[in-house]
């Protein structure tokens, strides 16, 4: 039994360390690079120029292109793979979604091992494995709402600033482009974003829709939508901006309220869910003895994730209490 844990050990970490590897490697076809493929074409170089304006080949480049010759390719152009980009996108993870894959399911495969050779069975190797996607799922779903929250807290300054920058006679475009240049992340990356779409050729209300899809905010959807309506039949867009302004400073404003007066019943939550948790800890640290048939025997084994399950029921249902849309 230890030596099918540890092998699953050893997949996992050969897994996780090929994701992170071809996660943190330069891409293969830079700026540079296709320049120079481009001059190639026109002007042939010498054996000796060609030598030294290739780029240099190495281990990592070829896994990179080998991971995504296998999955990558054909994954990332379905409409799965284009969700988890949008995913990744919005948690400001900058890898792709089929490294992304390979990362999380070497994690949930150590965690696995771990519940394995901790428990000594490899029937603890399945929830080990439920754990570790779950974790890499709650990662992520944090990084978005990190994200989300920073965006947001910008977002009603940003159509301010557009706004005044449109009544001082900028036009739209380049109203963006200011405020791209004034604004820190993540506004001012996601502004520059649409500005350099636009540069290359994008009409600018397909560039703020691809922009509303990567952030999936409402209160920029209303705004990419009054664009797009000013543009087809004119108006005044910087009055207009002003009114969305308000509306979205003042949906801030009432969310602000509501988080702080339910702010009681999600502390309960959070007690709720580390409770349990914190006491088999310290149970298991103080009272081996005591609390060790829960984790030896079968029974207690299935109690436990029970009980387990029903915690997190009960976490699910306050949150859906709490959580009021305005």
């Amino acid at each position: 039994m230890s030596g099918s844990v540890l092998i699953l050990a050893g997949v996992g970490a050969v897994a996780l360390f090929v994701g992170v590897l071809v996660a943190i490697a330069p891409g293969a076809d830079s700026m540079l690079h296709s320049r120079l493929r481009h001059l190639e074409a026109l002007v042939p170089l010498g054996p000796q120029e060609e030598q030294q304006q290739r780029p240099p080949r190495d281990l990592v480049q070829q896994v990179r292109r080998g991971v995504q010759a296998l999955v990558g390719a054909r994954f990332e152009r379905t409409d799965r793979g284009n969700r988890l980009a949008d995913r990744l996108a919005r948690a400001d993870l900058r890898v792709r979604p089929t490294e992304w894959i390979i990362i999380s399911s070497g994690f949930a495969v150590l965690v696995a091992a771990a519940a394995g050779l901790r428990f000594g069975t490899l029937v603890a190797t399945f929830p080990g494995l439920l754990v570790g996607y779950v974790a890499a799922q709650l990662f992520l779903r944090q990084r978005i709402s990190k994200r989300s929250k920073a965006f947001m807290k910008q977002l009603s300054p940003t159509i301010l600033q557009i706004s005044s920058s449109m009544k001082a006679g900028y036009t739209f475009a380049q109203a963006v482009d200011l405020v791209a240049k004034n604004t820190p992340a993540p506004m001012g990356s996601e502004l520059a974003r649409v500005t350099r779409e636009v540069q290359l050729g994008l009409p600018m209300n397909e560039a703020l829709n691809r922009m509303v899809r990567r952030n999936d905010s409402d209160d920029l959807r209303l705004m990419a939508i009054a664009v797009q309506i000013q543009s087809q039949v004119g108006g005044n867009l910087a009055q207009i901006l002003d009114t969305i302004e308000f509306t979205v400073r003042e949906r801030v404003r009432i969310k602000g309220e509501i988080k702080a007066l339910t702010g009681q019943a999600r502390a309960s939550g959070w007690v709720l869910i580390a409770l349990p948790f914190a006491m088999t800890g310290i149970l298991e640290m103080i009272a081996p003895a005591y609390f060790g048939p829960m984790f030896s025997n079968p029974i207690g084994m299935v109690l436990l994730g029970t009980s387990g399950l029903m915690v997190l029921m009960g976490y699910g249902f306050i949150r859906k209490i709490v959580n009021i849309q305005v």
